[in-house]
């Protein structure tokens, strides 16, 4: 499901410059724009990064740093985040991105923090499951 129309990737946590190269022209490549996301934007609304619009003092929520990578992709369509993620996953300077997520109705109003937690559970969850179903 949609939340925005402008195909957009949220970037948190991208400090290495090669990197951060590397994942927006792989962004470039499936024709979804990107937006870097400053530690002081981490507790703004998702829906309000996504769409470019004017929210509450980003200074309010202070400058607390995330422990990983994210991606947050707002408004593709299954084909084109299919794609992005592809290029993603092709190119080896992109690196390993382990929290990515779709902007949805559900986590439209939670802020960065709040996605973060919500992933890093999930992934545990996964890990859990992974190493309590292998024999």
């Amino acid at each position: 499901m949609r939340v925005t129309g402008q195909e957009k990737a949220l970037l948190y946590h991208f400090d290495d410059e090669a990197q951060l190269q590397a994942v927006k022209m792989a962004l470039f490549l499936a024709q979804v724009q990107c937006r870097i996301v400053s530690k002081e934007e981490y507790g703004v609304p998702l829906k309000i990064l996504a769409a470019d619009e004017e929210g509450p003092s980003a200074a309010a929520y202070g400058a607390k740093e995330l422990e990983g990578q994210m991606v947050v992709f707002a408004g593709l369509g299954q084909d084109k985040l299919e794609s992005a993620l592809s290029l993603l996953r092709s190119n080896p300077a992109c690196g390993k991105i382990p929290y990515k997520a779709v902007l949805t109705q559900t986590n439209q109003n939670w802020n960065g923090f709040t996605l973060f937690e919500e992933l890093q559970k999930e992934h545990a969850a996964m890990q859990a499951a992974g190493k309590t179903a292998q024999p």
